[in-house]
């Protein structure tokens, strides 16, 4: 089995305003990564941007500090009121600007999808010191990290607001990954993969009761899809063997003020530099897919059942 390095698709300003119906989300259903080299939407001002960079470092509690538009939470911040207030402001504005600008951009992502968070990054990717499964500078599918997806997708839109490049190292789309690791991952072929077990039933219910009261808590549902996804994360984080084959490894350089977009748990991939960036993410339905034969619940499915992950090779545009 040949591992394939996800492939970067430029999307230039031109090109926007010339696309075809479904040209950007077919590239995303075949888990590419599209780059804005122009940054469509509004970026927040420098004065926000100033504000960020110099006020929020030395408060951050979390990896991210995060915006949760769902439950109007900030988490990841522990600072004076007028700071947390203000940081909260400009997440929370600049994901609304982002969920607008996808509307226009991939409309058919959108119907009953889920705006998760707006992340704000401000350390140094590069040898952070954080436990390996959270680090990000290794290759990984993203997974488990918004609850319960039960096959939904976690769709990222990613700024680099620094002044240096962003570097991503990519390899392997979901595809290639459950096709040549799932059994390395510990997946079995069996229907029991992707079927929720009592334990799974009885706390999802529990979860769900608390979360009317604590918006937040919905976080720790879990699934058998979802903890099938953590399998095939875990392993890639944790193999030497997966992380230093060259195999299919190719390297994205993202320019300051540039953006990017693509299904996190699509497109193996790890940021190896950079410092300073906004993350948006939003859960996007399996069933908006125009071809659901390359949903990760999909690949699973077959995988299960037997069969080849791989999934059909259909054309673009068709």
């Amino acid at each position: 089995m040949t591992i394939r390095a996800p492939e970067a698709v430029e999307v230039t300003t031109d090109k926007i305003d010339n696309l075809q119906p479904y040209e950007l989300t077919d590239h995303l259903e075949r888990g590419r990564v599209l780059m804005f080299p122009t940054p469509p939407l509004e970026l927040p001002c420098d004065e926000d941007l100033h504000f960020l960079k110099q006020q929020t470092p030395e408060y951050h509690t979390r990896k991210n500090i995060s915006y949760y538009p769902g439950g109007g939470l900030i988490r990841g911040i522990k600072a004076p009121p007028e700071i947390e207030q203000r940081t909260q402001a400009i997440l929370k504005d600049y994901q609304q600007k982002v969920e607008a600008c996808l509307h226009n951009l991939i409309p058919s992502f959108t119907p009953g999808w889920r705006s998760a968070t707006s992340s704000l990054r401000v350390f140094e990717e590069n040898n952070r010191g954080i436990p390996i499964r959270e680090r990000s500078d290794l290759i990984h599918l993203d997974a488990g990290t918004y609850g319960a997806a039960r096959g939904d997708l976690i769709l990222r839109f990613l700024t680099n607001l620094d002044d240096e490049e962003r570097v991503w190292r990519c390899k392997g789309t979901v595809f290639d990954v459950v096709e040549t690791f799932a059994e390395a991952a510990g997946l079995e072929r069996s229907d029991a993969l992707l079927r929720d077990s009592v334990l799974n039933r009885v706390g999802s219910g529990m979860v769900r009761g608390l979360s009317k009261m604590v918006p937040t808590t919905a976080m720790l549902e879990t699934s058998a899809y979802d903890q099938a996804m953590r399998h095939l994360h875990n392993y890639m984080k944790e193999s030497d063997e997966f992380q230093q084959d060259q195999e299919g490894i190719v390297e994205i350089r993202f320019p300051p003020k540039s953006c990017w977009l693509v299904f996190a748990d699509m497109a193996g991939h790890s940021c190896l530099s950079g410092e300073f960036a906004m993350i948006n993410t939003f859960m996007v339905p399996r069933s908006n897919f125009r071809h659901k034969e390359f949903s990760p619940w999909e690949v699973l499915s077959r995988y299960a059942a037997g069969q080849s992950a791989l999934p059909p090779d259909i054309p673009l545009g068709t």
